[in-house]
């Protein structure tokens, strides 16, 4: 019998309630499958629930989509879109939402495993994808299929007539031919290959019938983070002492709208992790965490891992904003449509996706099943535009959520408009801004301290209230190097090569280097470098595609709408 997480009488017992196809579903895939077999419902994956996701650490993964729909009320055109009959109205497809599981795994979720497709184009195999119908018999399907199939199938043989009587030209023809033979494909795929009916679930198989080189023990450890996240203990985390100031902050409490300012060094990142872990403890539900940019999603995630708490790793959800969306419109049946004229165009393209995707306030209107978050905190908000607040308060904030928004408007990179508190100007409904003034960075005596004084006094005089109000409080650790030095920017090879004659007569620890640039695609080049050259071979960890990844056959389309092209703060490696 197969191992169930959470177990069957859990998830009758769940809040969200698993559907009639679902529940049937688990119960005879546990029954079917022995031991060796694991099964999960709708595990959590940044933003992210698949319905079903069966492992077995030899043969692969499989992703279910269950749909209990009744499939006389919907039908399949010709470019293989799902609509509705009743209004003619288009409907995400079942299969394309199973499908953007199993590329977000790639893409997003799981490291390691778009590399390992670059290398091998046969791994994408380690993934199967099936759509569900339990209302559904084999021969049901079928029918429902058949007009589709026929309605294809007659257009190629009216195509081939028009052909041999010569009434079109033969690059014509072939176009429309290959354009033709693809639908049918497509179609004939979904129903033989990846639907299964009530009456055919012993159909289901796994992407390898024995053990596979393909699906690694890191590849299957790599799924099991997501899928059975690890429990943090208290003993991991380290003593903190949080000031009056930071100890407020940190309680977590329902239907409580709070932004929290505060200077560099003064605790925001520590108050957000301790009060993502206190909101977990209240409600014991997700917490969603978002960032701007993928930058400092490491880096809370180590804030996280400070707190002197139990508790699932399973429980936070640690996404750029950009990326959280994208998967939402994917999840709840948003498409995403542009124009052929500026496919690839980045510039457009960008700012097209933006006005009507990413700060579209009625984005998800008549979206159904979208999952409420009881806390939902954003680092970095200073980078944010108002409309992406509100978007996140009106679709993904449950009735009796709470909302706190972090951030520095010293750090307003973007140039966001300010408010009369002379802050990043925001939503209203959060009240006044709770500061922290204390930073905790540096040393007393450190020349950082006065150049960051002599800057703000010179350049944020006139936009901003000055940070140094309080005295700055002694560092928890010294400055280190202090090192100015002149180099060729666009001689890369140079500057590992001066990193690391550092990094060699300074003793430092690998773990202890970050190397920093305002250029994605120096850092690529630098990170490469690091990785490929025998003198260094060492492993870096990026908030960046690598250079293999990059220089794949890549559709720049799905690199700008999936990987978030847009401008982003330095680079790190």
């Amino acid at each position: 019998m197969a191992k169930v997480f959470p177990e069957l009488e859990i998830i009758k017992d769940l809040k969200r309630k698993p559907t009639e196809g679902e529940l049937f579903l688990l119960e005879e895939l546990s029954e079917y499958f022995d031991e060796s077999v694991e099964i999960y419902f709708e595990p959590f994956f940044n933003g992210e629930r698949p319905d079903i996701i069966l492992m077995d650490k030899n043969r692969g993964v499989i992703i279910v989509e269950v749909k209990d729909w009744n499939l006389e009320h919907y039908y399949i055109d010709e470019r293989n879109k799902w609509n509705i009959k009743k209004n003619n109205s288009r409907t995400r497809s079942p299969f394309a939402q199973v499908f953007s599981y199993k590329n977000n795994m790639f893409n997003l979720h799981i490291n390691g495993l778009l590399e390992s497709k670059l290398k091998d184009k046969q791994f994408y195999k380690v993934i199967s994808c099936y759509v569900y119908f339990h209302k559904q018999s084999r021969s049901q399907l079928i029918q429902f299929y058949a007009p589709i199939i026929n309605e294809l199938k007659k257009k190629l043989d009216d195509l081939n007539t028009t052909f041999i009587n010569k009434e079109i030209n033969f690059l014509a023809y072939e176009k429309k031919r290959e354009w033709i033979n693809s639908k049918l494909k497509k179609v004939e795929r979904d129903l033989y290959k990846h639907s299964i009916s009530k009456d055919g679930i012993r159909n289901l198989k796994f992407p390898f019938s024995t053990s596979s080189q393909l699906f690694t023990k890191e590849i299957y450890e790599g799924f099991l983070r997501y899928l059975q996240p690890p429990h943090h203990y208290a003993q991991e985390g380290r003593p903190l002492n949080y000031t009056k100031a930071q100890e407020k902050l940190t309680l977590s409490e329902a239907n409580k709208r709070e932004k929290v300012r505060g200077v560099a060094g003064s605790g925001k990142s520590t108050v957000l992790a301790k009060r993502a872990v206190n909101a977990h403890q209240r409600h014991g539900g997700n917490v969603l965490i978002l960032t701007y940019n993928l930058t400092l999603r490491m880096y809370l995630r180590d804030k996280i891992n400070e707190v002197r708490e139990d508790f699932s790793w399973g429980a936070f959800g640690i996404i750029n904003y950009h990326r959280f969306i994208g998967l939402s419109l994917s999840s709840y049946g948003v498409e995403i449509e542009v124009p052929e004229a500026i496919k690839d165009d980045k510039e457009q393209l960008t700012e097209y996706l933006e006005k009507n995707y990413y700060s579209n306030e009625s984005v998800f209107e008549g979206c159904s099943g979208i999952e409420k978050f009881n806390t939902i905190l954003v680092d970095e908000v200073q980078d944010y535009k108002p409309q992406w607040i509100k978007i996140l308060r009106k679709y993904f904030l449950a009735d009796d959520g709470e909302m706190v928004l972090f951030g520095d408007e010293k750090q307003n990179i973007y140039d966001r408009e300010t408010d009369d508190e002379r802050t990043t100007k925001l939503v209203h409904g959060f009240g006044r801004w709770n500061k922290l003034t204390k930073s905790f960075r540096y040393k007393e005596d450190s020349h950082i301290i006065k150049l960051a004084k002599d800057f703000q006094e010179t350049y944020f005089l006139e936009s901003y209230d000055l940070d140094f109000t309080e005295n700055v409080q002694p560092s928890l650790a010294g400055l280190g190097i202090n090192q100015c030095v002149i180099c060729n920017l666009e001689d890369q090879q140079s500057i590992v090569d001066y990193v690391f004659s550092m990094v060699k007569r300074e003793s430092i620890h690998p773990n202890d280097i970050v190397i920093l640039s305002s250029k994605i695609a120096q850092m690529r080049e630098i990170d490469y470098l690091i990785r490929k050259d025998s003198r260094y071979n060492e492993r870096t960890l990026t908030t960046f595609e690598t250079k293999e990844a990059f220089e794949s056959p890549t559709v720049f389309f799905n690199r700008v709408v999936q990987k978030n092209c847009f401008k982003q703060p330095p680079y790190y490696a």
